[in-house]
């Protein structure tokens, strides 16, 4: 109910409106200045690409080409690399309509004397699932999720793989010929210090200028860290921090045309996932995230494991996946917390939802109209 009080002075009609509206709009845009404050401190430089549209903050015309190479100097926040959507080429190489049914090609056997699965797919040893795009290790594994919720996406998410490089030279070529069909962007920092301080040269940046690695063309992002934190000098955790930060705020954060579920997948120089791995987290959904990779410990060239005391090879389980959108909503690009994901979000405990709050005090019918959407972080 508006209660209005009507007063005549001098023959002139004042109207009145009562003091709790003028304190309850006072508050209301005391709030909204408040929120977009919160909003804009967390969200002004946290944007990213939705269906080709690029709107990253200042990153005005993206290039249209494909560079060969990505190789950054400075500290300028401008776009590097702008991601394309190769959708159709990709489906068409990875998909096989068979009868009614989209099959996956590297799952699908079509000899004749293979039994149909339930879905109408023929699979090959080890291929499980409708489509038969579930590799065997992934049906074997424990997982927090359910193998019935998976589902076959019609179209691919972009993988972008980070990490830092320090001279695993090897290591990197091993990299690029198993992941190349599968990654999109080798986001790589190299540092001319180690991570203990000492002077090095820059063996891969040598290498990507002498057009060694042809087979990554166009995927490679090179960053280069000029300088070592003092800090680090008597804590080797401090350098380690700061070059996997360093490739979220000034590597993940400049490329453009990412969508919010393409992955974020952040290993060391001597991490390897298996490509069938990549595969199956770039054309599934129905997986929850972060997502846990085991590793085997392998030594002189992957021919020996190496092995506990009982016997059995030795693994190591890291968190290394992420959506896009986690990483930039949840981690603000410090992405050196993936690795303690489950942690970080259970002790800095939020929601992530966007505040409009639009206030329209109408003079003609004395009403507050209010749209309130609610943005939090805490």
């Amino acid at each position: 109910m508006h209660l209005v009080i009507r007063l005549r002075s001098k023959g002139i009609v004042k109207q009145v409106c009562h003091r709790k509206r003028l304190v309850i709009a006072t508050l209301l845009i005391i709030a909204v200045g408040v929120q977009l404050v919160i909003a804009g401190r967390y969200m002004v430089l946290s944007v990213f690409t939705v269906n080709n549209l690029t709107t990253i903050l200042g990153h005005t015309n993206p290039p249209s080409y494909k560079p060969k190479w990505v190789i950054e100097y400075n500290d300028r926040m401008d776009l590097l690399l702008n991601l394309t959507d190769n959708d159709l080429l990709a489906a068409r190489e990875a998909l096989r309509t068979v009868g009614n049914r989209s099959c996956f090609v590297e799952g699908l056997n079509d000899s004749s004397d293979i039994s149909v699965s339930a879905g109408g797919c023929r699979c090959k040893a080890d291929w499980f699932g409708p489509a038969c795009s579930v590799p065997g290790f992934i049906m074997r594994s424990s997982t927090p999720w359910s193998k019935d919720s998976l589902r076959l996406r019609s179209q691919p998410r972009r993988i972008i793989n980070a990490f830092p490089f320090n001279a695993e030279i090897e290591m990197a070529e091993l990299r690029f010929a198993e992941l190349v069909e599968v990654v999109d962007v080798f986001l790589i920092l190299e540092s001319n210090y180690t991570m203990y301080g000492a002077p090095k040269k820059l063996h891969l940046l040598e290498r990507l200028r002498n057009g060694t690695y042809p087979n990554v063309a166009g995927k490679v992002v090179h960053l280069f860290l000029k300088y070592f934190p003092e800090k680090a000098h008597s804590d080797g955790w401090v350098a380690e921090d700061l070059h996997i930060n360093y490739l979220g705020t000034h590597g993940l954060r400049r490329l453009g045309g990412l969508r919010p579920d393409d992955l974020v997948v952040l290993t060391d120089a001597d991490e390897i996932p298996r490509r069938q791995l990549m595969s199956f987290l770039k054309w599934h959904d129905g997986y929850s995230e972060p997502v846990l990779i085991n590793y085997r410990w392998s030594t002189y060239g992957f021919f020996w494991g190496v092995p506990e005391a009982n016997g059995v090879i030795k693994t190591k389980a890291t968190i290394d996946v992420i959506t896009v959108a986690m990483a930039v909503y949840v981690f603000r690009y410090q992405i050196y917390f993936i690795r303690s994901a489950p942690k970080f979000i259970r002790t800095h405990a939020f929601d992530v939802q966007v505040i409009v709050v639009v206030v329209v005090v109408s003079n003609q019918t004395n009403q507050i109209v209010l749209i309130y959407v609610w943005y939090k972080t805490g």
